[in-house]
């Protein structure tokens, strides 16, 4: 009896992870924020200085808003969904890669943060 259980069990457990697995392992990311003013004005210059560089990629979305906002949506690959809403002076980039990414970056006043997308 223990044995049909187990192994019913088994079976499941299995089932399961490989439904779940796939849709769940298909992009990853990591984020760097900014822990004091250094590191704000840091990260604000650098995308200033990417918006410089790269002003015409048409697959990119450079906004710098009269509040004070920088920000940066940048994509190579094919089929993202990416987003970026700041509130107040605050400095953000979305970089994407790779395939089918989703990806969202919420600030307030004087965030800055980057966050970097990689799918498959």
């Amino acid at each position: 009896m223990f044995k049909k259980t187990f192994t019913a069990l088994a079976l499941v457990a299995a089932t399961s992870a490989a439904t779940v697995v796939p849709a769940a392992a298909q992009q990853i990311s990591f984020g760097i924020n900014a822990a004091n003013q250094q590191e704000a004005d840091l990260i604000r210059g650098g995308l200033v200085l990417f918006q410089i560089a790269n002003g015409a990629d048409p697959v990119q979305t450079l906004q710098q808003a009269a509040n004070g906002s920088v920000g940066v949506i940048h994509q190579e690959g094919n089929g993202h969904n990416g987003s970026l809403a700041q509130n107040g002076n605050a400095a953000g980039g979305v970089f994407q890669y790779g395939n089918n990414t989703n990806a969202g970056l919420v600030q307030g006043n004087g965030d800055a943060d980057l966050l970097f997308v990689f799918g498959w």
